[in-house]
């Protein structure tokens, strides 16, 4: 077996616990030397029984230690028994057959490696519903992901789409978006993925240059759970001579634009 079919077979609980026998326990010993993990699920299974046995621990009463200390310094003198009458009294003994005793103790036992079998196995059951939800979300995500580049494919191979290129206004700035124009809906699409991140406190906007005037198109979003958006819809528009690209307080969509950052050729 391997290291992790060994952790998962639960005999290193066995073992922690004393039930194994002897063969397991001389096999398990092997097994810590060959496979650090191994070594280390054992300190962990020792530690969470430990840990079990405080939390679970019941102190005894007060009274048992005066009743204690009672009984050792009693004053009382022992019985006399006269040797001729008990030798002619048949006293009856009766004892507990050993098997019995180790009956006793043996349930004792399992009952005690069950609560701590229990417990151990309801620890894995959580962290393995963890890691499961964690896969879950991480798998959601990659399929928006997926569901979005699919989408942008599309947009980008419109045959309707005119492509226009937002520059920085800054010559040695290497940022800008590209812009995507439907023609026959005027629907407008930004991808905003040349786009640094926003400084803290500032957002990015778009707009559009129509009939000489500014007219704010939304807030650009560049990233959505630390990825890259790759095409954003914004507003539509009808007759466009050119876009605009600029850096805004975070906050509300602005009525004029404050710093431009990029701007797109005209149409």
């Amino acid at each position: 077996m391997n290291a992790q079919e060994i952790i998962s077979s639960g005999i290193l609980e066995l073992y922690c616990m004393g039930l194994s026998s002897a063969a397991e326990t001389a096999e398990v010993a092997a097994w810590a030397k060959q496979y650090p993990e191994v070594a280390a699920e054992i300190e962990v299974i020792q530690s969470g029984l430990e840990s079990y046995a405080q939390t679970h621990a019941v102190a005894p009463a007060a009274s048992v230690k005066e009743k204690l200390f009672a009984a050792i310094n009693t004053n009382e003198a022992a019985p006399v028994v006269n040797i001729k009458t008990a030798e002619k009294t048949t006293a009856k003994v009766y004892s507990i057959s050993p098997a019995w005793k180790y009956a006793a103790a043996a349930s004792v036992i399992l009952l005690v490696g069950s609560l701590l079998l229990n417990y151990t196995f309801y620890n894995k059951y959580q962290s393995a519903n963890k890691e499961l939800a964690s896969t879950q979300n991480e798998l959601q995500q990659q399929i928006t992901s997926a569901q979005s580049m699919d989408s942008a494919i599309d947009i980008m191979g419109d045959m309707h789409a005119t492509q226009v290129v937002a520059k920085s206004v800054d010559t040695t700035a290497d940022m800008g978006a590209r812009i995507y124009w439907m023609k026959n809906t005027h629907e407008v699409y930004v991808d905003p993925a040349n786009l640094p991140k926003a400084p803290e406190g500032k957002q990015y906007e778009f707009w559009a240059i129509v009939e000489g005037a500014p007219v704010n198109g939304g807030v650009i979003t560049t990233e959505i759970n630390g990825k890259k958006v790759h095409v954003q819809k914004m507003k539509s528009f009808g007759k466009v001579q050119a876009f605009a690209i600029s850096l805004e307080d975070a906050g509300p969509a602005k009525a004029k634009p404050d710093k431009v950052m990029a701007v797109g050729s005209s149409i």
